[in-house]
């Protein structure tokens, strides 16, 4: 899954949980309430050879809305944004949290989505040395 999809997924739970609220990724912004999702940080651990836990971290504004709208829409959000997790490839929220606005920016929701990558392995010719006739191993 690469990040272009998580930001797929969580336009599309936005869409569907509220329909009336545009995102906004690029180009005009709205005239009246929006949200505004985008990638904050990612985070590699290597778990093994080969696999790794990814962690990205999305923040999603909600700017130009009313603050008792944005308070009262963190538990939807949380809600719609959990619901998606059964797709394929699997991913999994680990973390949201809500953070209220500041001046000259709105209420900023933020999501950790878990998921495990695995590195393609390499040919394994091209890693082992060859023997030529005669060579002995000790």
């Amino acid at each position: 899954m690469t990040v272009q999809q998580l930001r797929e997924n969580i336009t599309a739970a936005l869409a569907q949980f509220f329909p009336g609220i545009p995102v906004y990724v690029d180009g005009d912004k709205p005239q009246g309430a929006y949200f505004k999702p985008g990638l904050i940080s990612a985070t590699y651990d290597r778990q093994r050879e080969g696999r790794y836990m990814a962690v990205y971290r999305f923040g999603i504004r909600y700017e130009q809305g009313s603050l008792l709208g944005a308070e009262s829409m963190a538990d939807g959000l949380c809600e719609a944004l959990t619901t998606w997790e059964s797709g394929e490839p699997a991913f999994r929220v680990m973390r949201q949290s809500w953070e209220a606005g500041t001046e000259g920016s709105g209420p900023l929701f933020t999501v950790d989505y878990m998921l495990y990558l695995q590195k393609q392995p390499q040919d394994v010719a091209q890693l082992m040395g060859h023997f030529t006739e005669g060579a002995r191993l000790k």
